[in-house]
């Protein structure tokens, strides 16, 4: 789930990973699941500017 909320002079980005184990949660974390994340948000950041 992705959440955009006005805050400031800008916006909050929240994302939410709900996984349906520990197990399949610990699988993501091993293959980058939130590095992932950040270099998704570093590109959507860098698309909205150009905009």
């Amino acid at each position: 789930m992705i959440l955009l909320e006005p805050h400031g002079a800008g916006t909050k980005y929240t994302a939410i990973a709900i996984h349906g184990d520990r197990d399949g949660a610990q699988k993501h974390a091993k293959m980058g699941f939130h590095d992932g994340w950040g270099k998704a948000l570093d590109q959507l950041v860098r698309l909205a500017k150009t905009m």
